[in-house]
């Protein structure tokens, strides 16, 4: 005897209906740790960006800084360009020496644009906002 349309040899409903429920349970499961994943990209990828931006800035302020150029603070904070509250700390060259080293360090306190926190925090872990720096070291001009 041949099984009614749409049943298996059991006699049951089709694997598709009877397995709707399951499908839904492990999207539930999966779907933290997706987001989780998700997020951790895009705020990866922008802590990058602004890691890239610090270097470059500190690189700039040393270089100007070795040179003995005025206005050497500001001048790196708009390096910064598109990041905002940059701490901007410049170790100037001494007078009358020309081996020492200008340094200067730039540093950001980085936010997520995620949830990432929250999300991460369901599994246990605590991430906040963290500092980045970029330092810059160029040999004085005499």
């Amino acid at each position: 005897m041949k099984p009614p349309l749409g049943a298996d040899y059991h006699g049951s409903a089709p694997a598709s209906n009877r397995d709707r429920g399951a499908a839904a349970v492990e999207f539930a499961l999966v779907l933290p740790v997706l987001l989780l994943v998700m997020c951790g990209i895009i705020d990866f990828g922008r802590a990058l960006h602004a890691q890239v931006v610090l270097t470059q800035a500190a690189r700039e302020g040393a270089r100007l800084a070795a040179l003995g150029e005025p206005d050497t603070v500001s001048r790196t904070r708009d390096a910064a360009g598109s990041l905002t509250a940059v701490e901007v700390d410049v170790t100037a060259c001494p007078a009358n020496l020309a081996a020492a080293d200008a340094v200067v360090t730039v540093t950001h306190d980085f936010t997520f644009a995620t949830p990432i926190d929250a999300i991460a925090g369901t599994f246990g872990g605590d991430i906040g906002p963290i500092t980045l720096s970029g330092k810059g070291v160029m040999r004085c001009q005499g």
